[in-house]
């Protein structure tokens, strides 16, 4: 007998299925996401879950499907989706789908031929869909390696020539390239600063752009403080459209040759909650994305930003009535919108010498992984008024935020 929950907001599915001889129905029809991981708590041990990807809730489909999969990591998971996205479906499968059914007059056919359905085929195209997953990671790593060989032939091409000025540059980008990109290995895609308004969020977004140049070909800065627009500030950048373009990448602005900047409000739907198909359009245009969060944002927006990141940097200024707010709103993220604490890495800004010290910093937030800190330079005040696009005259804050940067991809 296999027990089976579902959450479809449809008790049509759950009543037919209570019909068949070899199904349990563990439960109702839940109505909302939150609502499973309750009664996985109360009951793991089921061996079907039938999901609508449309049900309501706070959480993502990633955040419920790994939630799921924690409380019962035995569980196999049918979701229902509305249309074919088969990039949806090829991430959805990696991260522990058992099958993706389409929203037709055949569902309820389908969910029961699934079920009664031997595990070994399904079991065989997940392996399939990873494997090949994993072949175009490689493939992609693969011409990396080549494109660095194919520079080192020419240098040495160059050399039999005498053409010492050519050798020079091309022995500068393949060392760039090696120091700052190790091949092979997973970098987050998408970092995003958050922390406490005037901590310096902005200047920290857009330091992090200029050191990514190195190892970086396409970088996106995504601006949420709206009220304030500190990066289009900074960056001395033109304003952005008044008018939205329905393709996401016509409303970049164009910083330089490897940097992009854009509004955050413009990756928001008409409801004011990220439009999922924009992000996705970003993440496949560009190799790095940043975003500068604001506090102000809406609940939801923040939560599902810090979610789909990979690196979440918690900014924090290092006296102590700073430090008071960084911990209040730690503690609203934490407990208030239900973000797990070690999705936050915490970096000190500011730092000079009457600052706290950093053994009572690292007390205070010993909860954290912490990153490090960056010291107070007056010269942040030369940069911000000359619209400097490139810090590299400023060999202190380079070297810090070259330490930073490596940190995070360590």
């Amino acid at each position: 007998m296999k027990k089976i929950i579902t959450a479809m907001g449809n008790e049509n599915l759950n009543s037919i299925l209570r019909k068949e001889n070899n199904i349990e129905i563990s439960a109702n029809d839940i109505l909302y996401k939150e609502g499973i991981i309750e009664i996985l708590e109360q009951n793991s041990n089921i061996d079907y879950i039938i999901l609508n990807n449309l049900l309501l809730g706070e959480l993502s489909i990633n955040e419920l499907i790994n939630n799921i999969i924690k409380i019962n990591k035995n569980i196999k998971i049918i979701l229902i989706l509305e249309k074919h996205d088969k990039q949806l479906e090829n991430d959805l499968y990696n991260i522990g789908i058992y099958k993706i059914i389409f929203d037709n007059e055949t569902l309820i056919s389908e969910v029961i031929k699934t079920i009664n359905k031997s595990d070994n085929n399904l079991i065989e195209k997940n392996i399939n869909i990873k494997n090949s997953i994993i072949e175009k990671k490689v493939k992609n790593e693969t011409n990396e390696n080549n494109n660095i060989k194919n520079k080192f032939k020419k240098i040495l091409n160059l050399t039999e020539q005498r053409n010492n000025n050519k050798i020079i540059k091309l022995i500068y980008y393949c060392y760039k390239i090696l120091k700052y990109k190790k091949l092979g290995k997973h970098y987050p895609k998408i970092i995003c600063i958050t922390g406490p308004n005037g901590v310096g969020k902005s200047i920290v977004s857009v330091n992090l752009a200029k050191i990514n140049i190195y190892s970086k070909n396409k970088i996106l800065l995504v601006d949420f403080e709206l009220n304030n627009n500190s990066i289009s500030t900074i960056l001395g950048a033109k304003k952005h459209p008044l008018n939205k373009s329905e393709d996401i990448l016509e409303n970049v602005i164009k910083i330089n040759k490897k940097i992009d900047l854009i509004r955050g409000d413009f990756l928001l739907n008409s409801e004011n909650k990220i439009d999922s198909l924009k992000i996705n359009k970003i993440k496949n245009n560009y190799d790095l994305i940043i975003f500068d969060l604001s506090q102000l944002a809406f609940k939801e927006v923040i939560k599902n930003l810090i979610n789909i990141s990979d690196c979440n940097i918690f900014i924090s200024d290092t006296n102590f009535l700073e430090i008071s707010k960084s911990i209040s709103l730690l503690n609203i993220f934490i407990n208030d919108y239900k973000i797990n604490k070690d999705r936050f890495i915490v970096l000190f800004n500011k730092y000079n010498s009457e600052s706290i010290g950093l053994k009572l910093l690292n007390k205070i937030f010993m909860e954290f992984k912490i990153l490090g800190y960056l010291k107070f330079n007056k010269n942040y005040n030369k940069l911000i008024n000359k619209n400097k696009k490139n810090f590299s005259s400023e060999r202190k804050i380079k070297r810090e935020y070259l330490n930073i940067n490596k940190k995070i991809y360590n």
